[in-house]
């Protein structure tokens, strides 16, 4: 009866004490999770024979981030701690706040967490919704966490629809012992087929710790709904991760010597090994790069402070498809899929490294690339280019507004790239061949690089390109030039910011050109353009050159010269600068021949502001029939670029000799956008005796110095209204002595008179009316008084006369019966075909 009391009061004070250990956790439960501004609510809560149950259990904190809501919870005290959850459901809301970088996890902490946690802890039916990068997701499954001494025992089970992830993972040595060796096991399986084991430990010794490990992937199953799944967690509705494949082999190795500590700073410069073995024989997504396919056998090994690869093999195939770079690569250098192989050969020096590349490709872009590669990396890395060869094709290229078609690129390539600089040459072989060249105005056929003996120098991050370069142009089309061929020939110089360009420039025509180009990306592009003095009587280039040269202008004597600027500044119009000059020119426009020609002409051209300028051009010679010259001009012309014809001229200097006078046109400004300018050109001292002289009339001379306004009006045509002429006083003589005018005056006693008095007529009165039209018509009304002394002692005589006169046929007569060129005569007989009515047909 004693033994029974005393067993009665030892449980009703054991249960007292429980009761007070459970309000005492009560108590600091709720302060707790007061403190963190959560609440803690159940429906039942009650204490079983091994420890504690509960239903209905929620926790929630007060922002409502956070809803925890289970079924059943069960917690056992004894014979083994453990607590197990039945129909957890987790609400985590997105915070608004700032987001705060989670602390590194550190082992020695969960190890020291461990010890009051359950041994068994149970997760079942876990319904969890949770923020992703699509917004809310669903994860549902199991979680069992279980210690058994020093060793830690995850399982855990993801469910997703028809498809089911398995975790498993132990991780012993969880002893708070310095000396403790870490070892780590992992398998994953999806859909009950295993896809991946781990086995890696970390073993303290005297230097530090060593890790070693393998990682192996045995490439079965289907992953395109883990891919899919994964999409959901990682990506934003608009995108997607590429399809998956079904297999994926991949096995690694490893062994690192680490310091005190597993920090990865200090992975990076420990010594150690890797060897890596990789094998995808589908095409496996790498995002934003395209599907990768193939086989890599990598080994690599750190003997002091940095790794390097001590080989590196295989064959990879790798597929752009819908990749985003592939939008920004222009028509017609699509590659289509790559492959590229990698093998070792045989080491020549004392490189770490050696092996052979082969690189090709299967689309719109056809490339075929062969090299060896030796590489050092000890005490930087270093790579020497041996027997590299490039062949890259294409049938059609878009670039912008340019068309580039039947492109062909072959490079012949040896030099070295290091850490701090860079070497490389183009050898003989090197060349880039266009079919076509179209852009804008401009197309060009069968256009040839000579790209052998460029070198590529400096630092991997300013690079430079320097050396010879030829370019031919089989032809060469555009809207101021001839089509013909082009072939330039000089040094290049470029680097990322500046280019450079020093040559001479030649045509099929014989025009030959110095050039120097230069762009940087400050200032924009300068062209230099210098044009060395031509000698025409060896020929003139020009016209076979220059769309627009006047064709009834050849020059083939004297000399030429020019030079020109053009600069294109950043953010800022065109500015060009011309400047062509000639000394002692001849030649021929239309049926005149020149002669003594020298002049400068300068072009300016500023945004869409057009510049000419003719400074002091003078002729010694013109002779459309009769001899004409000196001749004096200078002037400018300022008009906008997108209408040249209709500027403004200003006229400074304007004379031309004529039969010993002068005709000459005051400094003057006019619009050629009016209709029909006037120029009153004024006529100075012409000589009567020079004019007869070379006037074809039989038994006519005289003598006096004629002067006149002669009103030009240019328009439709050339034409002169209301001109006015008149001799100089005190007069002159006019002798007229022809044998058939006398023997009309001896039938006609009228005409006699007149006959008589011209013999030798004295005048103190010639003026005369003048006016041509532009169909070359001239009409004279003159006006004549004076005597002849031998009549009727010299009594006055008045004579009103008009005259018509074909001057276009005039001065071809007047050529005709002189020494003319060639070109002239026929030009003259052509005209004077052309002037002749034709008969009417019947």
């Amino acid at each position: 009866m004693g033994s029974r009391r005393f067993w009665l009061k030892s449980l009703a004070a054991l249960l007292v004490l429980l009761l007070m250990l459970a309000g005492y956790a009560a108590y600091r439960v709720h302060g707790l999770l007061d403190a963190q501004g959560l609440q803690l609510d159940w429906r039942s809560l009650g204490p079983t024979w091994q420890g504690l149950h509960a239903e209905d259990l929620s926790l929630l904190r007060d922002d409502g981030s956070l809803r925890l809501h289970a079924e059943q919870v069960r917690l056992r005290l004894w014979p083994h701690s453990s607590l197990s959850l039945h129909g957890l459901q987790v609400e985590v809301q997105a915070s608004s706040g700032e987001s705060r970088s989670e602390p590194p996890l550190d082992l020695g902490q969960l190890a020291a967490i461990l010890p009051w946690l359950p041994a068994h802890i149970q997760l079942q039916s876990i319904d969890a919704h949770l923020p992703c990068a699509r917004g809310r997701c669903t994860l549902a499954g199991d979680l069992e966490l279980r210690q058994q001494g020093d060793a830690l025992q995850l399982s855990a089970q993801l469910l997703r629809g028809e498809h089911h992830a398995e975790l498993r993972a132990t991780l012993e040595g969880l002893a708070p012992t310095r000396d403790t060796p870490r070892h780590l096991t992992a398998s994953l399986l999806l859909d009950e087929q295993l896809q991946m084991l781990l086995d890696t430990r970390l073993q303290p010794e005297a230097a530090g710790l060593r890790w070693q490990g393998e990682l192996g992937t045995p490439g079965s199953g289907d992953l395109a709904w883990v891919v899919d799944w994964l999409g959901e967690w990682l990506l934003r509705d608009d995108t997607a991760l590429p399809q998956a494949p079904r297999q994926m082999a991949l096995n690694a190795q490893w062994q690192v010597q680490l310091g005190d500590t597993a920090a990865l700073s200090h992975l990076l410069q420990s010594p150690g090994w890797l060897q890596l073995d990789a094998q995808l024989p589908e095409p496996w997504p790498v995002p934003r790069l395209g599907l990768l396919s193939g086989t890599l056998a990598l080994h690599l090994e750190n003997l002091g402070t940095r790794w390097q690869a001590r080989q590196l093999q295989g064959e990879l195939q790798l597929d752009p498809g819908a990749a985003p770079w592939q939008a920004q690569i222009a028509e017609g250098l699509d590659s289509g899929p790559l492959t590229l192989r990698l093998s070792p050969v045989a080491k020549q020096d004392e490189t770490d490294i050696a092996l052979h590349l082969a690189l090709s490709s299967q689309g719109p872009l056809r490339l075929e690339a062969e090299a060896e590669l030796a590489l050092g990396q000890w005490p930087g890395w270093q790579l020497q280019v041996r027997q590299a060869h490039l062949h890259a094709r294409s049938e059609r290229l878009q670039l912008a507004d340019s068309q580039l078609g039947g492109i062909d690129l072959k490079l012949q390539l040896a030099g070295m790239l290091a850490e701090q600089h860079v070497d490389l040459q183009l050898e003989p072989g090197s060349q880039l061949t266009l079919e076509r060249v179209q852009q804008a105005e401009v197309q060009a056929r069968r256009l040839h690089a000579e790209l052998a003996a460029l070198k590529l120098t400096g630092s991997p991050q300013s690079p430079q390109l320097s050396g010879p370069l030829k370019l031919e142009l089989g032809e060469l089309r555009q809207a101021v030039l001839n089509p013909q061929g082009w072939r330039w020939q000089g040094e290049v110089q470029a680097t990322l910011d500046e280019q450079s360009a020093t040559g001479s420039l030649a045509a099929d025509s014989g025009l030959q050109l110095g050039l120097q180009l230069q762009r940087d990306a400050a200032s924009g592009m300068r062209l230099d353009a210098r044009l060395d003095e031509l000698f025409l009587r060896a020929g003139n280039p020009l016209p076979a050159t220059l769309r627009h040269w006047p064709p009834l202008l050849s020059l083939d004597q004297g000399r030429l010269h020019g030079q020109a600027h053009l600069a294109l500044p950043v953010g800022q119009p065109l500015h060009l600068n011309a400047e062509l000059s000639g000394k002692g020119l001849a030649g021929i426009y239309d049926r005149s021949s020149l002669s003594g020609v020298d002049g400068t002409l300068r072009l300016a051209l500023d945004g869409d502001r057009l510049n000419l300028q003719l400074a002091d051009l003078q002729a010694a010679e013109i002779d459309p029939g009769i001899v004409l010259g000196p001749l004096k001009l200078q002037g400018s012309y300022q008009a906008r670029l997108n209408k040249p014809g209709v500027g403004q001229v200003h006229l400074q200097q304007a004379q031309l000799g004529v039969l010993d006078g002068q005709l000459s046109l005051d400094a003057t400004r006019w619009d050629l956008a009016q209709p029909e300018q006037v120029l009153p050109l004024q006529l100075r001292g012409l000589n009567l005796e020079t004019l007869f002289r070379v006037y074809p009339t039989e038994g006519l001379a005289g003598s006096g110095l004629i002067d006149g306004t002669l009103p030009v009006h240019l328009g439709t045509g050339l034409s002169i209204e209301g001109g006015q002429i008149q001799a100089r006083p005190p007069g002159g003589r006019l002798r007229f002595d022809s044998p058939r005018i006398r023997a009309m005056g001896q039938t006609n006693p009228g005409m006699k008179l007149v006959t008589d008095a011209l013999q030798d007529f004295h005048y103190d009165l010639l003026s005369s009316s003048l006016d041509y039209d532009s169909s070359g018509t001239l009409r004279l009304g003159i006006r004549l008084h004076g005597q002849n002394p031998a009549i009727e002692q010299g009594r006055p005589i008045h004579f009103n006369i008009n005259l018509e006169e074909d001057i276009p046929a005039l001065l071809a007569s007047l050529q005709l019966t002189g020494k003319v060129n060639d070109i002239i005569q026929r030009r003259i007989q052509q005209r004077m075909r052309q002037r002749v009515p034709q008969a009417p047909k019947e």
